[in-house]
């Protein structure tokens, strides 16, 4: 995880830098020619024009250029620091979080206990049920969660939700359920007579009949969201 203050710049260079190499003098003068009114009503006006009044008009050109560049200048450093600072950062994917240095402290806190809760969770998952992989644990942390009406991005929430779950129940829950379906799959693709055979066999050996079922009956079958919420 990356994460940058919100003061931090990303790039290389300066935004001066920036506009001297991607937005030279010359590009601003062609900009201005496209946005400045003044300025397109003395080009219009010097396409026209002849002899001195020509030059004239050209001289006006060149005197509004001068007025307006350190305008565009301006406009154009801004423009690039802008796209260098936290929040482009964050918004491209390169960040996870813009911080202010007074608050890194406690952020960090509480962000570093709840990693260590929910990673311990996800390897006791993915040891339980070997379908799991670690962007599918998480996931399941996060659907369990917001199940119980936590906020999955609330740090601190989350450290308070995780600690007050039975981690280790809700992992048996999911080694259960896996190991079910594993035998119910495996029951399945037996043939129709083994299949009747391994029902007969588990009848006969049956104490309470009533209280017991064969692999078919066990309902839990190829279910791959199988682990119950608490």
């Amino acid at each position: 995880e990356m994460y940058a203050d919100v003061e931090s710049r990303g790039g290389i260079l300066e935004p001066p830098g920036i506009v001297e190499v991607k937005y030279r003098a010359a590009q601003q003068v062609e900009a201005m020619h496209r946005h400045d009114s003044q300025l397109k009503e003395l080009d219009a006006q010097a396409a026209k024009a002849e002899g001195a009044e020509k030059k004239r008009l050209e001289q006006e050109v060149k005197a509004r250029e001068r007025q307006l560049l350190p305008l565009y200048t301006s406009i154009a450093v801004t423009f690039a620091d802008l796209h260098d600072r936290a929040g482009r950062m964050k918004a491209k994917g390169v960040i996870r979080e813009a911080l202010e240095w007074k608050n890194s402290r406690r952020y960090f806190y509480w962000r570093v206990r709840r990693r260590v809760l929910q990673d311990d969770f996800i390897r006791k998952l993915r040891g339980a049920d070997k379908r799991f992989d670690h962007a599918a644990a998480l996931d399941y942390v996060k659907k369990w969660a917001e199940e119980s009406k936590v906020k999955f991005e609330d740090d601190q929430a989350m450290v308070g939700w995780l600690e007050s779950q039975d981690v280790s129940s809700k992992a048996e829950a999911c080694k259960v359920a896996y190991l079910r379906s594993q035998i119910q799959s495996m029951f399945n693709d037996l043939p129709a007579a083994e299949q009747q055979s391994m029902m007969a066999d588990a009848a006969s050996a049956q104490a309470s009949p009533s209280k017991r079922s064969s692999p078919s009956q066990s309902g839990d079958g190829e279910d791959k969201g199988s682990c119950s919420t608490m």
